[in-house]
């Protein structure tokens, strides 16, 4: 039987690719004004951002134990053998509860033929990451060689991003408010990276979106190779602008016209606010991991 992929809705993937390959995604909770919704069901990317331009503030709630245990749980009684991979543990405990869920799960059923991975990655960067595990599930590969291919993947995917407007990082109390008018005044844009470990990290501050831009692709170009077997992913929130003049300059340096752009899904987006540009490729993709 063919090996089944979950995610969650921290994944960002192109609709068509999600229903061709049939990736079924477990939405992360959104919260405003305690009232929850389920991201992707409940609200869109695009109703949430349009909120934060008025001045609604969300936050973000991981999957609960009992939505991992309950949808593992049917899988294995259908006898469907399957894989989740789980956005980074260290931006939530998503994963932790989805870890929790198959140590228990396995107990009871120890034929149970099921993986759970912490991919240390988010955004298109675990969209990059589902979409190869889809294509090498449809192909027909067993559990063992889709998981030998995620591990190689955890360990050689990249994400760069910026935030273009701070006010949202602001009101969401992850910046201070003189920092945020500064920088907005300034346009001093933060630049970003998701270390090994799966947590966010700084690694440069920028003025202007042309220098912003350039930095960008610099970091592609510094971190990875083999752009002419893979493809880029792009995830924006609402950035049409920033992201064609990314492409531009890609295409351009990186001789390579293999872009997927999405938009930013309301599980990040929430945090980082409209405006948002993220990029992610693999820094090395070894011939036996490409998958067409």
């Amino acid at each position: 039987m063919k090996i089944k992929i979950l995610t969650d809705s921290a994944c960002d993937i192109l609709k068509e690719d999600q229903e061709k390959l049939e990736i079924e995604i477990m939405p992360v909770y959104v919260t405003r004004d305690e009232e929850n919704y389920r991201d992707g069901i409940d609200i869109s990317p695009a109703q949430v951002y349009e909120l934060m331009r008025q001045g609604q503030v969300f936050k973000t709630s991981q999957i609960p134990y009992g939505d991992f245990y309950k949808r593992f749980e049917e899988l294995i009684t259908e006898q469907q053998p399957f894989i989740y991979l789980a956005f980074s543990s260290g931006l939530s405990g998503t994963y932790q509860a989805a870890a929790l869920a198959e140590r228990d799960l396995k107990e009871k059923y120890p034929d149970a033929v099921f993986k759970v991975f912490d991919t240390r990655a988010v955004c298109y960067g675990l969209g990059l990451m589902v979409y190869a595990a889809g294509l090498a599930a449809q192909n027909g590969e067993s559990i063992e060689a889709i998981s030998k291919r995620i591990d190689y993947y955890i360990k050689h995917v990249k994400h760069v991003f910026t935030v273009t407007d701070l006010s949202y990082l602001y009101r969401g109390g992850r910046l201070n408010k003189s920092t945020a008018i500064i920088g907005n005044m300034l346009h001093i844009n933060p630049l970003l990276e998701v270390s090994e470990t799966g947590e966010l990290k700084q690694i440069d501050k920028v003025r202007g979106d042309k220098k912003l831009l350039k930095e960008m692709v610099d970091y592609l170009e510094k971190n990875g190779q083999d752009f002419e077997y893979q493809t880029i992913g792009i995830s924006h929130a609402e950035n049409p602008k920033l992201m064609e003049a990314f492409v531009k300059m890609a295409e351009k340096r990186l001789k390579t016209d293999k872009f997927k752009i999405v938009t930013l899904g309301a599980t990040v987006g929430t945090h980082s606010g409209p405006g948002t540009l993220a990029v992610f490729f693999f820094d090395e993709l070894a011939e036996w991991a490409r998958v067409e």
